[in-house]
């Protein structure tokens, strides 16, 4: 209870220094103002092909000329973040002298142990989008921010490999999947037929549970919960979001487009993964995907919050989504598992009150043909309210995850969080503060290691872990 309390005047402080009169939409205004006195002296004599050009600002720099469009937008999030372990502190390996031997070096593994702390810049974003002439549309997402690569990721993703059970389909083992920290994150092309039929292909974002399809950028929290991170690393090509190489379709129908749908065929081991057609370990399987999403009220789309709500406004969606894949490689042809992940997830508000809550199902099947079986479970509920008529909103949030080893073994882990959003200019513009509970259920229960979140991994056993506080200022053009 004393570190709760010690963690809850910690967040009250970091709050009671940002108090300042909000800005409203005063900034967009004042990036477009400015934006036109800088054209105002142009000529007009410059033209782009297809016609006459124009630019501007509105929800992201943009220059159009006849048929074609680009837009340009940018993320930038500085970010204080601090882990406070509890009694029982993250194991140390051989006091520093632990050597591993990667490429023919030896090389020493990083300690682990003890509080943590620090500034970064985990997100450092440039997305670039587009039209083309005969309704193509193009997107490309490129990430510069301070992520927390490691020099000896593999090495340490592969003695990590029973901490995730399952993390990225394969990724662990050393067979050339990976994750996706490259610094393209998302690039496709698509081909719009109409409202209801969409072709896209390229490095796509997978349908998965709604917190993991809401942008960075439109979070109530710093960063994701606990479990959305969880199902994250249950799915291919994970660093904050799931990205693969394949084609999707999706589309809205309905009376007023509250029906919307996905679906996807991908490669299955991520997004920054050796190209298939020159991986002679592949056996050519392939991944496939879905989501259906239902605006039963006003539809509020993939954000979380009430910014965009009416004061006595009511609206209201629920998603179910899918996933498969036969993990399996070649030469030899090796059965690493039968990989299924489904869920349903709900977003509900009324005026200034706003709620998110998903649960999602698991499993790995017959893992390295030997007949054993993980399964595994998540939720989360997330609850905020926004003060109409200012720029302030607390949130709360509780989630959970649990891996049940057919062989033994395994556990659950809870996470309760609190936060503070001051929006100097709506997500555009803000000022998040929070601070999150970890333990373990179980004797045999695991923290997860996340590099978006901060959530430092290397807890064990029904323990309470650790707190994390982060404080983050956002801007996003």
């Amino acid at each position: 209870m004393q570190r709760i309390v010690t963690g809850l005047c910690a967040l009250a402080l970091v709050v009671g220094v940002a108090a300042a009169p909000a800005l409203a939409d005063g900034s967009a205004r004042d990036v477009q103002a400015a934006l036109d006195s800088y054209l105002a002296g142009d000529t007009a004599d410059v033209a782009l092909v297809g016609g006459p050009g124009s630019a501007g600002y509105d929800n992201g720099f943009w220059i159009r000329g006849g048929d074609f469009l680009l837009r340009a937008n940018v993320t930038l999030q500085a970010r204080f973040e601090s882990f406070d372990w509890d009694e029982t502190q993250p194991p140390e390996a051989a006091g520093g002298n632990n050597l591993v031997a990667v490429l023919g070096q030896f090389l020493p593994l990083q300690d682990f142990g003890g509080d943590l702390s620090g500034f970064s810049l985990p997100r450092a974003t440039l997305k670039l989008s587009g039209e083309a002439p005969c309704n193509i549309r193009w997107y490309m997402e490129l990430e510069f921010g301070h992520f927390g690569r490691d020099p000896l990721e593999r090495v340490t993703d592969i003695q990590f490999a029973q901490v995730v059970p399952g993390a990225n389909l394969g990724s662990t083992f050393g067979f050339g999947q990976s994750n996706n920290y490259d610094n393209t994150r998302e690039a496709w092309i698509e081909w719009g037929c109409s409202d209801a039929l969409n072709f896209r292909m390229g490095q796509i974002a997978l349908p998965t549970t709604r917190q993991l399809m809401v942008k960075p950028e439109l979070q109530q929290f710093v960063d994701i919960s606990m479990a959305s991170a969880f199902v994250g690393q249950l799915l291919p090509g994970y660093t904050d979001r799931n990205r693969d190489h394949g084609l999707m379709i999706h589309g809205a129908f309905g009376c007023n487009s509250e029906w919307s749908y996905m679906l996807a065929i991908t490669n299955g081991d991520g997004g920054d993964s050796i190209r298939n057609v020159l991986d002679h370990r592949t056996s050519d399987g392939l991944a496939f995907s879905g989501r259906l999403n239902w605006a039963f009220a006003k539809p509020i789309g993939y954000q979380e919050g009430a910014l965009a709500q009416e004061t006595c406004g009511l609206y209201g969606e629920i998603g179910a989504w899918g996933f498969y894949y036969a993990d399996r490689l070649d030469k030899p042809h090796v059965v690493i598992s039968d990989s299924t992940r489904y869920g349903v997830d709900l977003a509900l508000g009324y005026g200034g009150f706003s709620f998110t809550g998903a649960y999602t199902i698991g499993s790995d099947e017959n893992i390295f043909g030997t007949g054993t079986d993980v399964d595994y479970t998540a939720w989360l509920a997330q609850i905020g309210y926004h003060f109409p008529g200012t720029a302030w909103e607390l949130a709360a949030r509780a989630s959970n995850y649990d891996v049940d080893p057919s062989a033994g073994g395994g556990g659950s882990v809870s996470e309760l969080a609190f936060a503070i959003n001051y929006y100097l200019n709506g997500h555009g513009n803000k000022f998040t503060v929070d601070i999150s509970f970890f333990e373990g259920n179980d004797p045999g229960s695991f923290l997860i290691w996340d590099a978006y979140t901060g959530i430092g991994g290397y807890g064990f056993g029904e323990e309470t872990y650790g707190t994390l506080l982060r404080f983050q200022w956002q801007l996003a053009l």
